[in-house]
């Protein structure tokens, strides 16, 4: 695999936006409104950076990181917080190490920008998420979970200072 993680551009935001949501119906086949909020890659680049794995040409994971603590796709008030969101890895490449890259990218990008900490949601049912954020050192924090949609989301958080 020749993968390269980036910052997305507007010809990558379709691509990216299928990703998601191919990845996001393996855990939830219903997404319900929030398949729209996935597909707005467009949208979010106004308040983050979407990043993109692209291996041979042809993107095959994104995700969201949230630099600025004030922005509106923040998941977290500390103003030392950085964030990341809508992790994906389209369904055929999992496994092969584009989630991973793309976290070491927001975390790189964390430290970069001076925050203390990393922070992100998940639904408990993302198990492989879960084991890339515990093999890079996130931790649960209780106090970060959010109940949405009549379901929790569970916070992680790394430590970065």
């Amino acid at each position: 695999m020749d993968l390269v993680i980036r910052e997305a551009a507007a010809p990558d935001f379709k691509a990216a936006a299928d990703v998601a949501v191919a990845a996001y119906r393996t855990i939830d086949p219903e997404l319900g409104g929030y398949e729209a909020r996935l597909r707005d890659v467009a949208g979010r680049t106004r308040h983050a950076t979407v990043l993109v794995a692209v291996d041979d040409g042809r993107v095959i994971g994104t995700a969201t990181y949230v630099g600025d603590p004030a922005s509106p796709l923040a998941e977290s008030d500390d103003p030392g917080d950085a964030g990341l969101r809508m992790l994906a890895v389209s369904p055929d490449a999992m496994g092969r190490g584009a989630g991973k890259a793309l976290v070491e990218e927001a975390i790189a990008r964390a430290r970069s920008d001076g925050r203390r900490r990393l922070v992100l949601l998940s639904r408990h049912t993302m198990k492989a998420a879960h084991a890339i954020y515990d093999r890079l050192g996130f931790e649960r924090e209780p106090g970060l979970d959010e109940t949405w949609d009549g379901g929790t989301l569970l916070g992680f958080a790394l430590r970065l200072s």
